[in-house]
């Protein structure tokens, strides 16, 4: 009888070990599975990833050959039609400049400020001129690739005429204010910097600079 309750007393002893183990396997069963979900997750985020990638590597390609096909079409002509505009574009901003620091000085001239604002307009006329003739040459192609920088500076000129206006009529009165004209240039020669980066970023897209 004793060696009965003995056996027994030691099955019973061993019963909570074995259950404990029972349990913590199938908790780590349970873990294995929630890291390989958390694996595929995390593979399904890499795929889409690189989804996107190749999408926005497959644009860069197509919008590199294009540039490599518009440089093709450029030609000798609108070269030198370029370079012709660019070189008005340089002498224009320089005469504005001359002209706001002759207006911020001391010896201020009214005649020789009127004189210097008529042949800004008139360079700016030619400008303008030279930029549409160069513009209307392009093919459909070449003008469709650059159409929004064309209206950005067809924007920036009338803003340049608005000012040689006001600078007009200043200049109209018998004692001009010398601040004002001086002021008045310096906002067109500004104009004329972002006029000028935006027909040179457009001379890089159709390959017409440094040929």
């Amino acid at each position: 009888m004793k060696r009965n309750l003995s056996i027994l007393l030691a099955l019973t002893l061993a019963l909570p070990p074995a259950m404990l183990w029972a349990q913590q396997g199938g908790g780590g069963g349970g873990g294995g599975q929630q890291r390989q979900g958390g694996q595929r997750q995390a593979g399904g985020g890499a795929g889409q990833r690189t989804g996107q990638g190749t999408g926005q590597g497959t644009m860069s390609q197509a919008r590199q050959q294009q540039r490599q096909r518009l440089h093709t079409q450029a030609t000798t002509q609108q070269r030198d039609q370029y370079r012709t505009c660019d070189q008005t574009m340089s002498q224009t901003r320089t005469q504005v400049r001359t002209m706001q620091r002759s207006a911020s000085g001391k010896a201020f001239n009214a005649d020789e400020a009127r004189r210097q604002q008529q042949q800004i307009q008139e360079q700016v006329r030619t400008m303008q001129q030279n930029r549409e003739r160069l513009y209307q040459g392009l093919n459909k192609e070449q003008q469709s690739a650059v159409q929004q920088r064309n209206q950005n500076m067809q924007q920036i000129h009338e803003r340049i005429q608005n000012r040689l206006q006001e600078m007009n009529q200043e200049l109209s009165n018998t004692a001009p204010n010398q601040k004002r004209i001086a002021e008045q240039a310096r906002v067109t020669e500004r104009d004329m910097n972002t006029y000028q980066k935006e027909f040179r970023q457009m001379g890089d897209d159709l390959g017409l600079k440094n040929q």
